[in-house]
Parts: structure tokens; sequence; C-alpha cells
């Protein structure tokens, strides 16, 4: 089974993936997909879901869990027979767990993504996601079509042409 979450993102079932977006596009991806009513659908939070009240519950059979620890979420990833699982990221449930509970939480994601399309979520990077994502099978990173492109430094003052080059004869500078 796959599906596409975005025209750029395509979920199979037998991997984990991470991926890194804006919320509206990720909304956008779940909201009226069909192949979500098709198949089993587990959505995972931690303590603050940014997504769930965004979805639309109309188009989109999906069970609910919040984990408020990691090992909490170890104990959802490990008992569920959903075909998408979707792990909306949460660095708090990592909070004085160690980086051993990341480590298993990491296994763990990698294991249920050997039978179901695994989705590990974030808006923004953070150090526990990035640890994560080093064990996904794919990672995405989409930024939306609206953002302001980076502004181009401002150069300030003459450019100085070395000494010893001929005057006919300019730099890249120079161009």
């Amino acid at each position: 089974m796959e599906f596409d979450l975005h025209p750029t993102v395509t979920l199979r079932t037998g991997t984990f993936a991470a991926l890194l977006a804006p919320e509206d596009l990720v909304l956008a991806g779940l909201n009226d997909n069909p192949v979500l009513r098709r198949f089993l659908f587990l959505f995972v939070s931690g303590n603050y879901s940014r997504l769930l009240s965004g979805i639309n519950r109309r188009s989109v059979t999906i069970e609910v869990r919040r984990a408020f620890t990691a090992f909490q979420l170890l104990t959802i990833l490990r008992d569920s027979y959903h075909t998408i699982i979707f792990v909306e990221h949460d660095p708090g449930l990592y909070e004085g767990s160690g980086k051993e509970a990341l480590f298993q939480v990491a296994q763990a994601l990698k294991g249920a993504g050997q039978n179901a399309a695994v989705v590990l979520y974030a808006p923004s990077p953070d150090p526990s996601f990035s640890l994560l994502a080093d064990r996904a099978d794919r990672f995405f990173s989409l930024s939306p079509p609206d953002w302001p492109a980076l502004p181009r430094p401002r150069r300030s003052g003459r450019v100085r042409h070395p000494a010893g080059l001929p005057g006919d004869q300019t730099t890249l500078e120079g161009i």
C-alpha cells in the first residue's frame, strides 16, 4: 500500500519516514485523502497536538492515542496493528528519560515500519527529532511555496582589486 501525503511525499507500507513540514501542508494531505478511509489509521500525539483539531474526522477513519511518556509511546507502537501510523513528535516525552529511551523509540518506529507505513512528523527540527529521524528509511522536508526567498546580502563599499592585476583585467567580483 502506498499513498501520497503531498505531491512530493509518497508513503509506503514497510517504511519508516520522518517528515518536517508546516502544519497546513500536512493537514491538507491528511484531510480528504481517500486512501485514509480504506485503511486502519493510527494518529499518535504527545502532551499537545497541533494537528488533531484540524483533521476532518469525516474524511479519515482515525484512531487517536496519546503518549505522555516515551515508554507509553513504546507500548503504543509495539501494540499497534494499524496500516498507517502517524506520530506527531513531542520533544517533551523524552525529558528526563535519557538517550536510551530515544534509541528504544527509534527502534520501535523502525520495527513498526516493517508492517505499516510509519510517519514521524514535526513542524521544525529539534535534537530529539534529529536522533529519531536518523533511523528513518526516508526523510522529507517541505517548505510552503509562499515562504519568502532569503534576501541576498548587500555589498557595502567599493570592491578592491588585488595589486598586481593588469588594469583591463577584472575579477569575478567585478562582474
